[in-house]
C-alpha cells in the first residue's frame, strides 16, 4: 500500500495503523523532526556564545559588563532566528530536485559541527591551537584527512544522516539553554555578578612641584627578547631610547609567571603562593611567607598609601577588575576585560546580537576586540599622563600579550591570523610605538621634567620556545628620573616585588637621580624566586 504518489511504504511503515500512514501526517512529523535538529544546530553553533553568558564559572571576576536582559533576549533571539533559517534550509533540501543543493547541506551541517568541536577543543581538552596546527600538519594526519575527504564524496548522505541524528540527540541541551535563558530574564534564576562598578573619590589639588610617577606594564614583555637577543628584523627605537636615558636594570624576576599572580603582587607588594578566583570583586590569595589566606583588597596597595602621601591616583589597565578591587585606592580607573571573557555581551540589544554573531568569527572576532581594547587603552593612557592632576599612575597594557593584530612595517592592526613568534614580535613593535606615543605625549604637555618612568612586564613571554627553544623568566626593568637623561647598568638579580616600596620612596623624594634608585636596589632586592601557573593569562 503507498501513502501518496510516488512514495512507497517501508517494511516499519506497513506495521503502522493507516491514520498514521497520511500523507500529512508524515508530513507534519517530518517538520517537527526537522525543527528539532535545526534548533539543536543552533544551539551547538552558539554554544560558545551562550555558555560564557549562562554559567559564570569565574564568579563574574573578568568581566565589566553584566549580563543583562539585552543580553540574554539577543541570545534567544540569535538561536531561535538560526534554527529557523536552518529549517527552511532543511525544507528545501526535501523538496528540491537539484543534484547540488544536497550535497552544499550536507556540507554547511559538518561545517556547523566545527563550533562545538571547536568549543571542547578550547574549554574541556584545552589544547592551544598551535598544537592543532601542528598536528594537522603530520603526514599520516593530512593522508587522513583525505581519506576523510575521499569517504565524505562517497557517502555524504549517511555521513550528514548520522551527524543529523546526533544533533537530534542533542535537542534537550537547546530546550535547557531556552529554559536557562528565560529562567534568568524571569529572576528565577540568578548568575554570580557584581552589583555595579564602583564610583571613585574625586582627585584633591596637587601638591606643586611634588614628583610624579608614571609605571607602565606592558604585559609578557620579555627582558631576553625585547633587549639581548632581538630578532635582527625587530626594530624597536622607543625601547632603546629609553634604555639610553635610564637605570637599565638586566636581572629583574617578576613576582609570578602570570598576570594574575604577578599584578597583585606589584600592586600590594606582598609575596604571594597562589590566587583564586572566588567571588567577582576580589581574589582569594595564599601569603608565601605563612600561607595565610587572605584577599587582595586585604593586603592594601601601592595606590593607597600613595593617597596617604596627599598624591591622586589613577590606572589603565585589563584583565583584572581594577576599580572594584582598588575602589578605595584609586581617583580614577579605566580597565578592560580580556576579549575571551565579554565576548557576547553589550548593555544594548542590537550590539549584543551583532556581538554574538561576530563571536562565531572565533579568532579573527577575537583580535578585532583586542585591537579596538589596545587602542582604546592607549588614548585612555593619553589622557591620564597629559593630566597634571595625578601623581601616580600605573598602565597596564595589553601588547605584546598575544593574539597578534600588528603588522609593523605598514603600521596598522589586523585581524588575520600570523605565526605565533611572528604576532609577538609585531606586538612588541606595537608596545614599542605605544611607549613613544605616551613620552610624545608627557613631552607636549611640559610634565616629562617631574614625571619619572618606571617600565617593566608582569611576566616574560611564556611560548618563547617556540621561537628558539629557550626560556628566560627575566622582565624589562627600567627607571628613568626625570630631567637630563643619562644611562646606566644594574645588573644584580631582584625581584620586582619591591616596586611598590620603590614608587613610594620616589614619591616621597627620597631618590633624586638614577644612581640613588641604584643605591636603593642595593639596600631592598631580593632574589626571590618567580612563582608559576600553569594555563593561566
Amino acid at each position: 500500500m503507498s501513502t501518496g504518489p510516488g512514495v512507497v511504504n517501508t517494511p516499519e511503515q506497513q506495521h503502522l495503523p493507516s491514520a498514521l500512514l497520511s500523507p500529512l501526517h508524515y508530513s507534519v512529523r517530518q517538520k517537527i523532526q526537522d525543527a528539532l535538529v535545526a534548533f539543536s544546530l543552533a544551539n551547538l553553533i552558539f554554544i560558545g556564545a551562550w555558555f560564557s553568558a549562562l554559567y559564570d564559572l569565574d564568579h563574574g571576576y573578568f568581566n565589566k559588563l553584566r549580563v543583562t536582559a539585552p543580553t540574554l533576549l539577543a541570545l534567544a533571539t540569535n538561536i531561535l532566528l538560526f534554527a529557523t533559517v536552518a529549517w527552511f534550509i532543511m525544507r528545501a533540501r526535501r523538496r528540491t530536485r537539484s543534484r547540488w543543493f544536497p550535497v552544499l547541506c550536507h556540507v554547511l551541517i559538518l561545517v556547523a559541527l566545527l563550533f562545538p568541536i571547536d568549543f571542547c577543543r578550547q574549554k574541556i581538552f584545552r589544547i592551544p591551537d598551535y598544537q592543532v596546527v601542528m598536528f594537522l600538519k603530520r603526514p599520516m594526519v593530512l593522508v587522513a584527512l583525505l581519506g576523510g575527504l575521499v569517504l565524505f564524496v562517497w557517502k555524504h548522505r549517511w555521513i550528514a544522516r548520522g551527524a543529523a541524528v546526533l544533533v537530534g540527540i542533542l535537542s534537550p541541551l537547546a530546550l535547557a539553554t531556552l529554559a536557562r535563558i528565560f529562567a534568568l530574564l524571569l529572576g528565577l534564576q540568578h548568575l554570580q555578578q557584581h552589583d555595579r562598578e564602583p564610583v571613585l573619590a574625586a582627585p584633591a589639588l596637587p601638591k606643586p612641584g611634588a614628583p610624579r610617577v608614571l609605571w607602565i606594564i606592558f604585559d609578557e614583555t620579555d627582558q631576553r627578547i625585547a633587549f639581548e637577543q632581538r630578532p635582527p628584523t625587530l626594530k624597536l627605537p622607543e625601547f632603546d631610547r629609553l634604555r639610553n636615558e635610564s637605570l637599565y636594570c638586566t636581572n629583574a624576576f617578576p613576582p609570578g609567571d602570570a598576570t594574575i599572580l604577578s599584578m597583585p603582587q606589584l600592586i600590594s607588594g606582598v609575596r604571594l603562593s597562589s590566587v583564586a578566583i572566588t567571588e567577582p570583586c576580589d581574589l582569594t590569595v595564599k601569603l608565601a611567607a605563612t600561607n595565610i589566606q587572605t584577599t587582595w583588597k586585604a593586603l592594601g596597595s601601592v595606590f593607597g598609601a600613595a593617597r596617604q602621601l596627599g598624591v591622586n591616583t589613577g590606572l589603565v589597565g585589563w584583565y583584572h577588575p581594577y576599580a572594584r578591587i582598588l575602589e578605595n585606592d584609586l581617583n580614577y580607573c579605566s580597565w578592560y576585560p580580556h576579549q575571551q571573557f565579554e565576548v557576547v555581551r553589550a548593555a544594548r540589544f542590537q550590539d549584543s546580537l551583532i556581538n554574538q554573531f561576530g563571536s562565531l568569527g572565533g579568532a579573527v572576532w577575537a583580535r578585532t576586540r583586542f585591537a579596538s581594547m589596545c587602542r582604546g587603552s592607549l588614548q585612555d593612557s593619553l589622557n591620564l599622563v597629559t593630566n597634571e592632576t595625578y601623581g601616580l599612575m600605573l598602565l597596564h597594557l595589553p601588547p605584546p600579550h598575544r593574539p597578534g593584530i600588528y603588522l609593523p612595517d605598514q603600521q596598522r592592526y589586523t585581524a588575520w591570523g600570523m605565526p605565533k613568534t611572528t604576532a609577538y614580535f609585531n606586538n612588541l613593535a606595537l608596545a614599542d610605538r605605544y611607549l613613544g606615543e605616551i613620552r610624545r605625549a608627557l613631552d607636549s604637555a611640559g610634565e616629562s621634567e617631574r614625571t619619572w618612568i618606571v617600565l617593566s612586564a608582569d611576566h616574560s613571554w611564556r611560548e618563547s620556545r617556540l621561537y628558539d627553544a629557550r626560556r628566560d623568566l627575566r622582565v624589562p626593568y627600567l627607571v628613568k628620573p626625570p630631567g637630563q637623561p643619562h644611562s646606566s647598568l644594574y645588573s644584580s638579580q631582584f625581584n620586582t616585588v619591591l616596586t611598590h616600596d620603590l614608587l613610594l620612596a620616589i614619591l616621597r623624594s627620597e631618590l633624586k637621580d638614577a644612581e640613588s634608585v641604584g643605591n636603593w636596589l642595593d639596600q631592598h632586592r631580593s632574589t626571590e624566586p618567580t612563582a608559576i601557573m600553569k594555563n593561566t593569562e
